[in-house]
């Protein structure tokens, strides 16, 4: 099975957790927003991949 690795994405991850950090001062509550954008980023790829099968 081979793993897809996408810089560019992975870069815009970086740099929103960065910005959050940045604006919240706080590690743990950026550290939550990241996981949700992270959720909703995986939820909408594969609602997205099961649209294109069908």
């Amino acid at each position: 099975m081979k793993v897809e690795f996408n810089w560019k994405k992975w870069l815009v991850y970086f740099i929103v957790a960065a910005g959050l950090i940045y604006l919240t001062k706080s590690f743990f509550m950026s550290l939550g927003i990241f996981i949700l954008l992270l959720l909703i980023d995986w939820a909408l790829g594969e609602w997205e991949k099961k649209h294109r099968q069908e």
